[in-house]
């Protein structure tokens, strides 16, 4: 059956045969992107890792708590991705093709997963790789822990995607099953005591330096349960289900080939289903409470994405107070908390896109283009101040650091990322120049301009976060990326037309 489930397979690849030409060019040009892309970052990071303030950041005192955090949240969110996007994915025609005979999904499914999950382990391997290579050479551990933590990587990735499946043979049960990974995991990682318990937890007992006893045998037993429980997983999978889902993957993929990411994004939004019977448009005085009440019943109605954008947005306060404090990598940190604060602030900013859509056409609401943006802000600036103040503040208490220097930063990251939303929103269709070749001899750039274009929001907002970390030593940085975002929204503004 695994002969026929192959031979199928390749007489549809066979649609579109490639010369050994091809093949050639495709080599090259992995191996060029290789040295020229990925070998430096791969340096860079190595670097970094096994610098000064990289060991005193994997060798704290609470490095181990924050890897068993790292990996409940991994596994959780695998579960969650697994509902819209799971690992089982064949393009849709095979999918009715083989889903609809009388061979085994295990059987059908057994190459895409097998790769997913070679993809997925090789990355969690590789950052346990990292850890314990960064702290086995300023010689905090020895082979032997060095050894048990890339084993612990190896196991962590198997299970992740063996989630990642449950995610999509058992979408109901992900999301309670997750929110209880999630409390569990806060718990063995403030409760040192509890991890040995947990699979999670034997992550943190398995990490390099905290001289107990390594859970081999039960890190052994995790990844041969969770390989074992892969087939059946597979086998109650529907083919309608996985036809919904690769059709989706398909058009996705097909927006973002083109680098339409708004709409490829805007595939996987979840559809309002709580609170349909609550009234959104009510009578209020003044007219701004009328937008803040409206926007605020339409993101309670997608409850999973407005607690995905409140989760980020603390995160991202959480990650920031953290880059303020001495001896941490506040750039990178700070990065981070930029990355994550734009991209939390996506579910609260469905108004400010309906605003910037209707911006160029009629008023349509009796007010100004002007006063119909600035009403759609205001839901999501009353989160932003609430929350990542509210994170800024509870993080800065723990760790016993001053509260004002983090909260002004947040507050001032928390505007400039509503900035990059604002700006992405109005950014419109990609300017016909952009579409231009630009012959250069080390190929087209005009690739790269096209790149940057569709992820200026991203670039923006990863910038703000950096430049927020570096307020304590000089707030030029943050003044001269506010003033950026500024221009870029004013100018986007004036030419909506």
């Amino acid at each position: 059956m695994n002969g026929r489930s192959q031979a199928a397979q390749r007489i549809w690849r066979a649609r579109h045969p490639r010369s050994r030409g091809d093949r050639l060019f495709v080599a090259y040009a992995v191996l060029m992107v290789l040295l020229i892309a990925i070998a430096p970052v791969v340096r860079a990071v190595w670097f970094s890792a096994t610098s000064a303030v990289g060991v005193a950041l994997f060798a704290s005192s609470a490095a181990s708590g924050v890897a068993v955090l790292i990996t409940a949240v991994l596994w959780s969110g695998a579960l969650l991705l697994g509902r819209d996007r799971g690992p089982a994915l064949l393009p849709p025609f095979l999918i009715h093709a083989l889903g609809t005979s009388d061979l085994p999904r295990s059987v059908v499914l057994r190459g895409p997963v097998l790769r997913a999950g070679a993809l997925v382990t090789a990355t969690t391997t590789c950052a346990a790789a990292l850890v314990a290579g960064s702290l086995a050479s300023h010689g905090l551990t020895g082979a032997l822990g060095l050894g048990v933590f890339v084993l612990t990587g190896v196991v962590v990735g198997i299970v992740t995607t063996v989630a990642w499946l449950a995610g999509q043979a058992l979408p109901r049960l992900a999301l309670p099953i997750a929110l209880g990974v999630i409390v569990l995991g806060v718990v063995a990682a403030l409760v040192p005591a509890a991890q040995p318990f947990t699979p999670w937890g034997w992550v943190g007992v398995a990490y390099p330096g905290r001289g107990s006893t390594p859970p081999v045998i039960g890190l052994v037993a995790l990844a041969a349960g969770s390989i074992a429980v892969a087939p059946p997983l597979l086998n109650g999978l529907r083919v309608a289900e996985l036809i919904a889902q690769a059709t989706r993957w398909e058009s996705a993929s097909t927006f973002a080939a083109s680098l339409d990411l708004s709409t490829a994004a805007a595939l996987y939004q979840a559809h309002p289903h709580l609170g349909r019977r609550l009234r959104a448009v009510r009578p209020a005085r003044p007219l701004w409470a009328r937008f803040l009440i409206r926007d605020a019943v339409g993101a309670i109605r997608t409850p999973g994405r407005l607690i995905a954008g409140v989760l980020a947005l603390a995160a991202a306060g959480t990650l920031l107070t953290l880059a303020l404090t001495p001896a941490a990598p506040g750039c990178l940190l700070g990065a981070l908390a930029g990355l994550l604060a734009f991209a939390g602030l996506g579910p609260l900013t469905d108004g400010i896109r309906h605003a910037a859509s209707v911006a160029s056409d009629l008023p349509l609401y009796g007010i100004g283009d002007e006063h119909l943006l600035a009403n759609h802000a205001l839901f999501p600036l009353a989160v932003v101040v609430v929350v990542l103040l509210a994170a800024a503040a509870i993080c800065a208490i723990v760790i016993g650091v001053t509260a004002l220097a983090p909260v002004l930063s947040s507050f001032a990251l928390g505007l400039l990322a509503l900035l990059a939303r604002v700006g992405n929103a109005l950014k419109g269709p990609m300017p016909p120049a952009l579409l231009t070749p630009v012959p250069t001899p080390a190929g087209d750039v005009a690739a790269a301009a096209r790149v940057a274009w569709s992820l200026d929001g991203v670039l923006l907002a990863t910038a703000a976060g950096a430049s927020a970390a570096l307020t304590v030593g000089s707030p030029y940085p943050l003044i001269a990326t506010a003033a950026f975002l500024v221009s870029i929204g004013v100018h986007r503004w004036r030419h909506r037309r």
